[in-house]
């Protein structure tokens, strides 16, 4: 599953692609594809239609577009990758991809933004922005930490949440309301590495 590190890439890339375009459509070809947006495919088709992308940001493993203010709110595009999620951008003449799942076409006409998913454990959803530790974020994420890619991220703060959890180290580095981003392989590899650096000073210490 992307983590961190990943997803940063594909919201640089996001950025790059899409940051001041108006949506011109959406087609769904997966209704699993958006199973988190209750109001199902349709409405989620029909709500982005005519929305300009007025910011790309992440937090932890998800990312989001920000819509421009229509007059019911605020709201932005989460999206998480899941296992096999990838955010494409395209020419529109190029041939669907297999796993092809969500496809935005934007009115310049230019390169389309296609969410293509093989398991479809992904999923993108509309949310509404809330308040939440100083910033507007989606509110499905809203209770989750910030990440150490974050430069308001604390990490004092964040060792303080670890050390009051009664739990393995392991289950604490991947409890996403203390840290998040973080998953099974960079838990493992953090571990290890610790495990690595706790022996070499033990031997210092025996000799």
């Amino acid at each position: 599953m992307p983590e961190l590190p990943e997803v940063e890439v594909v919201r640089r890339g996001l950025a790059e692609h899409v940051l001041g375009r108006t949506v011109a459509g959406v087609a769904v070809g997966h209704p699993r594809s958006v199973r988190r947006h209750p109001a199902g495919a349709a409405d989620f088709a029909t709500r982005l239609a005519g929305r300009t992308v007025t910011g790309v940001r992440r937090r932890g493993k998800y990312l989001w577009l920000e819509l421009d203010v229509p007059a019911a709110g605020e709201d932005a595009v989460l999206a998480h990758l899941g296992m096999s999620g990838q955010m494409l951008v395209a020419d529109p003449g190029r041939p669907a991809e297999k796993h092809l799942r969500v496809r935005f076409g934007f009115t310049d006409d230019g390169q389309e933004l296609r969410f293509v998913d093989q398991r479809t454990f992904g999923g993108l959803s509309i949310e509404p922005l809330v308040p939440a530790g100083g910033e507007l974020l989606p509110a499905a994420i809203a209770h989750i930490a910030r990440d150490p890619m974050d430069p308001a991220f604390d990490l004092d703060a964040a060792v303080v949440g670890m050390r009051r959890r009664r739990t393995g180290l392991k289950r604490a580095l991947l409890d996403q309301t203390v840290v998040s981003g973080i998953g099974n392989i960079y838990a493992d590899e953090a571990l290890w590495r610790a495990s690595r650096w706790a022996a070499r000073c033990s031997r210092r210490r025996r000799r």
